[in-house]
């Protein structure tokens, strides 16, 4: 309670930290690429306009993946991104949560890449929806 009185009594320190804190969390919201969700990816899917990439490393790929996404760890992505250079589709990037997509979109952007998208919630959101890996 006391931190209320203390924002409301500082207002003027309060409101430049409100303003920060919504920048950033709307400018990692934007991170990398557009969010997309497990249906908006499926409907892309269906129309043959994606390349999917998954980020997870080569033995989570092996246990289960998305139909038709490619396996190029994020740790070897900045090695690899020549595997990429002829694609004219959008890439789709998919990890374990949705936390390293973000990183991998903006090393792509650095790289040339402009129409990246980002699974929202990663495979693990693909699981919770019961959607099938293969």
């Amino acid at each position: 309670m006391n931190i209320i009185f203390f924002l409301i009594d500082y207002y003027y320190l309060s409101l430049p930290l409100l303003i920060t804190i919504i920048l950033l969390i709307r400018s990692h919201a934007n991170k990398g690429g557009k969010r997309i969700s497990c249906q908006e990816l499926i409907a892309l899917a269906n129309t043959d306009s994606i390349l999917i990439v998954d980020l997870r490393s080569l033995d989570d790929f092996d246990k289960g993946h998305i139909t038709g996404a490619i396996n190029i760890p994020f740790n070897d992505l900045e090695n690899s991104t020549y595997k990429l250079q002829n694609t004219k589709k959008s890439i789709v990037l998919v990890c374990e949560m949705g936390s390293q997509s973000g990183n991998a979109g903006e090393l792509l952007n650095k790289e040339g890449f402009d129409d990246i998208l980002i699974l929202k919630g990663g495979v693990g959101e693909w699981r919770m929806g019961n959607l099938p890996l293969v």
